[in-house]
């Protein structure tokens, strides 16, 4: 049909001077998304592009950036770009001060907040799943109650997200390692240095899958790779670790004379809370905590995290059972509230790149009572959760190994709970340039203390040669004969 005369001038004069659409991806400076410190040079903006690359007309999504500048006269031009674990972790509200950064003193130091996360537009959170999880830590919910409780709210959170508007199949390790490209590209940066932190790991091994020639260096601590199985070893990885605490505590003098029944105590505690809870008065969200077999393992659990804690796992749980709470107690009361995850960004990539290789019958046996944690689940997401997420499985390159030349920086913690130093050694097989790092003592996030960042730091400097890692191997490890003195 033709347009009469005088409409159709208007119109092709209306659209010839119209403004283009803006270029997607690019970044938008701005406020920052979190607080940060104000006296130090910090500046912030957003990376916005599309939310499913897969589809041409897919929207556009923001995700905040923080540019914590160096304080070197003359930066070095490859700057890092730090994301931390999760998935469903926000970047931003974790980090917002460079002051006791080392890495600033040569070259910039980037945070991006992963797609779907907290600070993200926009964000995949769950407030039901967020709660129930406090439930869970709380002990009032537990076994099958909890799996069809978490099931049924991961698909009304699914309802409610995809009705705003949210395409799930968009928030993948591979939607995410494209956006750090997109980043690089778009701050102008010829190569830089990625770190990442448990999931972050597998992460950034996707950025070298997909990306390799704008990476210089990378930084993986705890690594998360992607052909291992985590759901299917989360219990396993705990008792590893447990284990180490038992014979290490034997082997030491001190400790193995004073605690000389350390695992049969540990299994009577958790059996005795199984059976009874134990009445520990701890106030929780929604009413007091119910403190059962679980809940003790939990407390450990948390304990292993901290370095500085681990040798006196033994007297912790000695002093319980004989009725000594009191450590117990504040690592019970540190566990409680709602989690501070976002759990549609968790299940989307969990559900497409996990679950889908998985095992159920091995997941399930990681909750058998067999394994005396007291049904301690440290898996990610149920294969109900994820029947009920519904999300596309990603494709089986997803699950083998990354092969690359990239200098790699490979740090693993002896006691890490969550995952083991055998992951990340595996990356030797497949990446010729990665330098394996041990830290004796050290559990989660192995490089977060001044030897550490002491070999990171060297390692930047010249990622060709291994660095210097004098100070890993002067580290002792964890004393056990200090679980015998005064707990810090």
């Amino acid at each position: 049909m033709r347009l009469p005369l005088l409409v159709a001038v208007l119109w092709l004069s209306w659209d010839a001077g119209a403004e283009p659409a803006p270029a997607v991806p690019r970044f938008e400076p701005g406020a920052c998304a979190v607080e940060v410190a104000a006296s130090e040079r910090i500046d912030c903006g957003l990376l916005v592009v599309p939310e499913n690359r897969r589809k041409a007309d897919s929207r556009s999504i923001r995700l905040p950036v923080t540019v914590f500048r160096s304080r070197a006269g003359k930066p070095l031009a490859d700057p890092v770009l730090f994301m931390p674990g999760g998935p469903g972790l926000s970047a931003v509200e974790r980090i917002t001060s460079g002051k006791n950064n080392k890495l600033l003193d040569e070259r910039d130091y980037i945070v991006l907040e992963q797609r779907g996360a907290k600070f993200a537009q926009p964000s995949l959170q769950c407030p039901e799943i967020t709660k129930l999880k406090g439930e869970e830590a709380a002990g009032r919910l537990r076994g099958p109650a909890a799996a069809t409780a978490l099931a049924q709210a991961a698909g009304r959170c699914r309802a409610t997200l995809t009705a705003s508007g949210v395409d799930l199949d968009g928030y993948t390790s591979e939607a995410a390692a494209d956006d750090i490209e997109d980043l690089r590209k778009v701050l102008g940066v010829a190569r830089w240095n990625l770190y990442g932190v448990s999931y972050s790991t597998r992460l950034m091994l996707t950025v070298l899958r997909r990306h390799p020639a704008g990476v210089r260096s990378v930084v993986l601590d705890s690594v998360l790779p992607p052909e291992v199985n985590f759901d299917e070893v989360s219990a396993t990885n705990v008792l590893r670790v447990l284990n180490q605490v038992f014979d290490g505590c034997a082997v030491d003098r001190e400790c193995g004379a004073r605690y000389p029944d350390l695992r049969a105590r540990f299994a009577k505690l958790v059996a005795d809370a199984d059976r009874r809870p134990l009445k520990l008065f701890i106030r929780a969200a929604g009413g007091p905590a119910e403190v059962r077999g679980a809940q003790v393992v939990e407390a450990i659990y948390a304990a292993m995290h901290e370095p500085m804690r681990i040798p006196f796992i033994p007297r912790l749980i000695v002093d319980a059972s004989e009725g000594r709470f009191e450590t117990l107690i504040g690592l019970i009361r540190g566990n409680q509230g709602p989690s501070p995850m976002a759990w549609g960004l968790r299940y989307s990539v969990w559900c497409a790149e996990e679950l889908p290789f998985e095992d159920a019958g091995r997941i399930a046996a990681q909750l058998a009572p067999a394994l005396g944690l007291g049904g301690l689940n440290e898996g990610t997401a149920s294969p109900q959760e994820c029947r009920a997420w519904n999300v596309t499985p990603a494709p089986a390159v997803e699950n083998t190994p990354v092969k690359s030349d990239v200098p790699a920086l490979v740090f693993a913690g002896e006691f890490d709970p969550d995952t083991p130093p055998e992951w990340g050694h595996r990356l030797l097989d497949s990446m010729p340039n990665a330098y394996p790092v041990d830290m004796r003592g050290a559990s989660h996030a192995a490089s977060f203390n001044s030897c550490g960042v002491s070999i990171v730091k060297a390692f930047l400097q010249d990622p060709s040669h291994p660095p210097a890692v004098d100070c890993a191997l002067k580290r002792r490890g964890a004393d056990f004969s200090q679980s015998v003195r005064a707990l810090p």
